[in-house]
């Protein structure tokens, strides 16, 4: 840089302070009345407009602002005591790391999401998707507050204007958006965990919101019964797997052999789901090296390595499970079968993208003939539900059965005992001398 250029430089950045400063400060012609207290380091004020009233002013170059507040006093005496006494509060404040002014509640957003990527998804604590599913939940709560604001723009909203009993209001607002009790309540943490997070960084004084309570175990039980698939309707997705990827409609529909092996990981996506009982996230991560399938009693199971850094609780675990026969059947439909290859990778070597599941998932549900599959949430990871309810019908044990699914024994019992109420009703009906239920295979 030349000599110019540095002093044209140093110019431009006085005028830009100037600038700033004369926007921050109100004039001297406007002041009617000032008087400095501790060398200058605040100020207490009058202006034309004040009515004769002090008012305190104080610089904080940490945050480039000014502190204004009113003393609620014409004595001069009662105001240098009043400003004083402000003088030492934010100084406190300062000093124990707080920031002075609040932020809005969208950068506090923003800023606590950032604090989770840096802290969390790039060590491994959560994964990339549910780091997602937090920014999501964060979005419906920065719509909230512009709403408690009365401004309808969350970025005039700041934390400073909520208080613990503040989102009173939310659970109903979020159902009048057509969002599940269950929905509501993880929302619902995620908000306090924010809270939490800004209250430790001195940006809060709000430690955590109240919100009017929900009952999980109610909501949980009628919510997961509604996005199970019955046993009528696993057979006729399975049925419709078949078809929807049979050389037959591949040469009807004109499909190239792509779109044809894209079909087929659709396929065994939904059928190892079911047998494994593995999340999605766990799955659509899962690698060859971590497969192994093996015979055992005329049967083909697999042992599958779930890793830490794939599972939403972020523990390892080893599970044996059934499903065996789709592991071997994909590995040799695929061109991608190395130890470090995606075990749903595409033909052209990149694993197959979460639209495309979604995608032929949509297809899967018509040609199924399921209409309401929107409305009772029916998901990839139904395939999870349907497989631990058919288990626990089948009288597995449920504590295995909870190591295997990487879930808590308390969750398993609580949730999907209480959502089984069509076994309840068979097992009132059935006679002392009954046979156990049939099981339906899950191919």
């Amino acid at each position: 840089m030349t000599a110019a250029a540095r002093v044209a430089l140093v110019v431009d950045n006085t005028r830009t302070q100037k600038q700033r400063s004369k926007r921050s400060a109100p004039t001297q012609s406007f002041l009617t009345d000032k008087h400095p207290i501790y060398g200058g380091k605040a100020e207490i004020v009058r202006t034309q407009q004040s009515g004769g009233y002090w008012h305190f002013r104080m610089w904080i170059s940490e945050e480039g602002k000014y502190v204004r507040k009113t003393l609620k006093t014409k004595h001069l005496d009662t105001a240098i005591e009043r400003a004083e006494n402000e003088f030492f509060a934010i100084k406190a404040n300062l000093n124990s790391g707080k920031r002075i002014f609040s932020p809005t509640v969208q950068q506090a957003a923003e800023d606590y999401l950032k604090h989770r990527w840096e802290v969390d998804v790039k060590r491994g604590s959560i994964t990339e998707g549910r780091w997602g599913t937090i920014k999501s939940q964060l979005n419906h709560f920065v719509a909230y507050c512009g709403i408690v604001g009365r401004s309808e723009q969350s970025s005039v909203t700041r934390l400073s204007d909520l208080e613990s009993k503040s989102l009173q209001g939310y659970q109903q607002y979020r159902q009048q958006k057509s969002a599940r009790d269950v929905t509501i309540k993880n929302e619902q943490a995620t908000i306090n965990a924010l809270c939490k997070w800004a209250f430790d960084e001195g940006l809060h004084s709000v430690q955590h919101y109240v919100f009017p309570s929900i009952s999980r175990r109610g909501v949980d039980a009628d919510t997961l019964r509604r996005s199970t698939y019955t046993d009528d309707e696993y057979r006729r997705i399975s049925r419709a797997l078949i078809s929807y990827t049979s050389n037959k409609t591949a040469k009807a529909e004109f499909l190239s052999a792509e779109e044809q092996f894209t079909r087929q990981l659709v396929r065994h996506f939904f059928l190892i789901g079911a047998n494994t009982m593995m999340r999605f996230g766990e799955l659509y991560q899962l690698k060859w090296g971590n497969v192994e399938t093996y015979s055992a009693e005329e049967q083909r199971l697999v042992t599958i390595n779930v890793l830490a850094e794939t599972s939403k609780v972020r523990q390892s675990r080893v599970i044996k499970v059934r499903g065996g026969k789709h592991f071997d059947r994909l590995r040799s439909l695929s061109k991608n079968t190395k130890q470090g290859d995606w075990v749903f990778t595409a033909h052209n070597g990149e694993r197959v993208t979460r639209d495309a599941l979604y995608y032929h998932y949509a297809q899967l549900m018509t040609l199924a003939g399921i209409t309401d599959w929107k409305e009772r949430n029916l998901t990839y990871y139904s395939t999870r539900h349907y497989g631990i309810t058919k288990r626990l019908q089948s009288n597995a044990n449920p504590l295995t059965l909870s190591k295997v699914c990487g879930t808590s024994l308390k969750h398993l019992t609580e949730t999907y005992y209480h959502a089984d109420l069509t076994e309840q009703e068979r097992a009132a009906l059935l006679r002392y001398e009954g046979s156990a239920a049939e099981v339906v295979e899950l191919d």
